[in-house]
């Protein structure tokens, strides 16, 4: 998906690919007359793995992280009311995010592969091993299952690492002397190495860039009182580097 993911989970996401396919053949090897439910057993398993790895990229957004931040001193609030006026006038914004529309639109591609292959490959295959012995059927169904998913693997890679910036628009957010709090944002005062402030008076909007190797994940802030805000993040976020938009 359009969504980056760590070094661990992408670990994570081959192995639990790999587990699920193995299951996937033993059931297909041993009970072939539940074939057609399998299909439905791998997309419920993509999407519930999908969702948990969204969320584990969010839990600090839900966890202690955003708790320890509240407990400070709120100093601004931006409201979603002001960001959505002040993104709809950013005309650059759409050119921006091009490149994570492509990518969405990739991912969705690879599920069409999915649920194109499976019907065909498995009908086609289904009478060959009916009375094959067992080897073959688990090499059938296994090619059936590491196919697309080495082929959907490798597009999504492909994707991800085409995708060098990505911008999160923050709809909700407040600005504690220990942090920011938004949708799906969570960072903590004052900023790491990792960060630093890009900043457009023209186009109203503090980002929040985080870097990740050759990645950049912007969290933009949009607000009329942009100096407002930038006072407080250089005052308690203490930035390593602070850029303006244009310079």
């Amino acid at each position: 998906m359009a969504y980056q993911m760590t070094r661990k989970q992408y670990v994570l996401s081959i192995l639990y690919g790999q587990v699920m396919i193995a299951i996937l053949v033993i059931l297909n090897v041993f009970y072939p007359q539940y074939l057609g439910y399998t299909f439905i057993i791998f997309a419920i398993g993509i999407v519930v793995f999908t969702a948990i790895m969204m969320k584990s990229q969010l839990k600090g957004v839900f966890g202690k992280e955003s708790k320890e931040i509240k407990s400070g001193r709120r100093l601004f609030v931006g409201n979603a009311k002001e960001v959505t006026e002040l993104q709809r006038m950013d005309v650059k914004l759409i050119s921006e995010m091009k490149p994570m529309f492509k990518s969405t639109m990739y991912s969705f591609l690879t599920l069409i592969i999915l649920f194109i292959w499976y019907p065909i490959y498995f009908n086609h295959v289904k009478p060959i091993v009916a009375n094959a012995d067992i080897m073959v059927r688990v090499v059938a169904f296994l090619a059936g299952y590491e196919v697309p998913y080495v082929a959907i693997t490798a597009i999504n890679q492909v994707t991800r690492s085409a995708v060098k910036e990505m911008i999160n628009v923050v709809m909700n957010y407040e600005v504690y002397d220990r942090g920011i709090v938004g949708t799906g944002l969570a960072i903590r005062f004052p900023l790491d190495s990792n960060y630093y402030v890009l900043v457009s008076p023209r186009r109203k909007f503090l980002d929040i860039v985080m870097v990740r190797g050759k990645f950049k994940m912007h969290y933009r802030l949009y607000t009329r009182n942009l100096s407002r805000l930038l006072e407080i993040v250089k005052r308690y976020g203490k930035p390593v580097k602070i850029e303006q938009e244009g310079l």
